[in-house]
């Protein structure tokens, strides 16, 4: 029976270190906001959390999670922003003042985050940031150093 309570104390103590883990050094470098998957009715489904921004990809934290991975990943080249609203009467209660809900579409998902305006303007200069998808091709490390040179275009020696 003592093993048993040992083991018990163990877990709780497991539990809240990684649970004071996860809030403090993530309150500490992400962007708090409020999110919610698409369809929901009325008040339904926003949950706390902070965002992370992680070259391409956009890592949200729940605030009520133990997981040391991240909630959801959103990819850089697969969001579209759809629309910008105030958030409703009912919304604005459990909302900081001058919160905007963004909606969103990655790839099959719609999604709402309610964010402050830097919160906002950090988002939007992340999301437009992004690649154009046409300017992106591969070249070689030979190319590169042939372009850096100023010969690319006329060929190597071997051709002339």
């Amino acid at each position: 029976m003592e093993f048993i309570t040992w083991a018990l104390v163990i877990v709780a103590v497991l539990a809240v270190v990684l649970a004071a883990w996860r809030f403090f050094t993530l309150r500490s470098r992400g962007t708090t906001v409020i999110l919610r998957h698409l369809p929901q009715n009325g008040l339904h489904g926003w949950r706390h959390g902070t965002l992370r921004y992680n070259a391409n990809d956009l890592e949200y934290f729940k605030l009520r999670s133990l997981s040391p991975m991240a909630d959801l990943i959103l990819n850089r080249l697969s969001v579209t922003l759809l629309d910008r609203r105030e958030p409703t009467a009912e919304e604005a209660v459990f909302m900081s003042e001058g919160s905007r809900v963004i909606h969103i579409k990655s790839k099959n998902e719609e999604i709402e985050l309610a964010l402050d305006s830097h919160g906002e303007m950090a988002f939007t200069a992340w999301l437009e940031a992004a690649p154009d998808a046409r300017s992106e091709h591969s070249i070689s490390a030979h190319e590169l150093q042939r372009f850096r040179f100023g010969e690319f275009g006329k060929g190597t020696q071997k051709d002339k």
